[in-house]
């Protein structure tokens, strides 16, 4: 799965509550940096939003989260020797891990390479499925390939819909201050709505709801395209973009339990476990309050704007000024920011009002560590430069080569309180 969101000016990564803003100012307070740097740190905001208000956000959350409960039971089963050998590749589907990374894999399209692909114009666009490994619920995946005239093939997906619907909002909300992204993956919505229906993108805000509401979905790319099918048929038809959040609120679908599932039910389901799941990741430490008042904080809050504001989106993106748009505001001041990082390696992070200051969003950089020991094998711990930092850290070679074996000493560190809770502290990694 991919560790990041594109990167160019910045970058987000998903399911563990991280940004990267290009800059090297090390007070990261919206108003206080310069516009264009405010316009990139907003831009991976909006991922971050995306990340925990959206289905296929959330789904994302809990794609990881099942991974890392069935690796450290597989530890727990398998490794008599009291050692992990790294990485660790799980060869059965016993627990749907492997069913639930390929969906997730097939789903999450293209991005275009390291730099995105700067000149990409559609010729062709083909439906088609990728065949997923045995399993009692589905045989296949439908996938959207993009073809260009510059003889590009790309798989329309996730990403290409997220990263279309942050530069549609920065270019809205900030646009004396936003920078000329490549046409793939940062205008790949409009590209493709436009090919089935002309000129759909000449109100951005029409491709905003509907790169939205796709993500309310499981598979973003074919239901984008399946909406855009519609319109070119005349089987659907939308004046204004409120009528796209509309249409997805109305509509009834099947879940994988043959039960029927609006919207909305379907993204409180899913919220309620993976809400669950990230307060299981250090589970009844009371020292951590702030940590599980957090996680409180972000469900309630996109609960809130989808069940009672389902427009919400489109009253940020219709202010044209960063520095005063109230719907960013109000986001920043109901849940705070991620752990944000500039190109100095420093670390910043914005509290929600009413919130004590350390509210624990480091331990997601943690998890992620962690995951990366168990899928890549590397070993060496990111948060070395946060603790380097950070008053009360005790950072040492360990950190940079072996951070589990720090689970011995008095004052842990978030990667070796995980390892303890997480009952490894007997075991080694080799």
């Amino acid at each position: 799965m991919s560790r990041k969101l594109h990167k160019i000016l910045g970058y987000y990564v998903p399911a563990f509550f991280e940004m990267h803003v290009d800059t090297d100012a090390d007070d990261l307070t919206i108003n206080k940096l310069k516009p264009f740097e405010m316009t990139v740190l907003f831009h991976e905001y909006i991922h971050f939003l995306q990340d925990f208000a959206t289905y296929y956000g959330l789904n994302r959350i809990y794609v990881y989260s099942e991974y890392m409960h069935s690796v450290i039971n597989r530890i727990y089963c398998n490794s008599s020797d009291n050692k992990i050998c790294v990485p660790i590749k799980i060869e059965d589907n016993a627990d749907n891990v492997l069913l639930n990374q390929q969906i997730q894999n097939f789903t999450s399209g293209d991005d275009g390479g390291e730099y995105g692909i700067k000149d990409f114009t559609i010729s062709d666009i083909i439906e088609d499925s990728d065949p997923l490994i045995d399993n009692p619920y589905m045989t296949s995946i439908p996938n959207v390939i993009v073809s260009s005239s510059e003889g590009d093939m790309v798989i329309f997906g996730a990403i290409a819909i997220t990263e279309s619907m942050a530069y549609i909002m920065e270019r809205l909300c900030s646009p004396s201050a936003f920078k000329k992204s490549p046409s793939f993956p940062y205008r790949a919505a409009e590209m493709v709505a436009d090919y089935y229906s002309p000129h759909f993108s000449d109100d951005p805000l029409m491709v905003l709801a509907l790169c939205d509401m796709a993500q309310m979905s499981s598979n973003p790319g074919a239901c984008f395209v399946r909406v855009m099918k519609g319109i070119q048929s005349g089987q659907l038809s939308f004046n204004s973009p409120k009528e796209i959040y509309d249409h997805f609120y109305d509509q009834i679908s099947m879940t994988m339990e043959k039960e029927q599932s609006t919207l909305l039910l379907g993204f409180q389901r899913l919220s309620n476990v993976v809400k669950q799941q990230l307060k299981n990741y250090l589970r009844n430490m009371p020292i951590l309050d702030t940590y599980y008042e957090w996680i409180d904080r972000l469900f309630n809050f996109a609960w809130e704007w989808r069940k009672n504001d389902r427009y919400f989106l489109l009253k940020m993106a219709r202010h044209h000024d960063l520095s005063t748009n109230g719907a960013f505001g109000f986001c920043i001041c109901n849940v705070g920011t991620p752990l944000m990082s500039n190109n100095r390696g420093s670390y910043f992070k914005i509290s929600p009002k009413g919130m004590n200051a350390d509210i624990d969003v480091e331990y997601f950089k943690a998890f992620s560590q962690v995951e990366q020991l168990f899928s890549q094998g590397l070993k060496g711990c990111a948060l070395y430069e946060w603790c380097c930092k950070s008053p009360q850290s005790t950072p040492s070679e360990l950190c940079l080569s072996t951070p589990w074996k720090k689970v011995k000493e008095e004052r842990l560190c978030p990667y070796a309180l995980l390892w303890k809770h997480w009952n490894l502290s007997k075991y080694d990694v080799v």
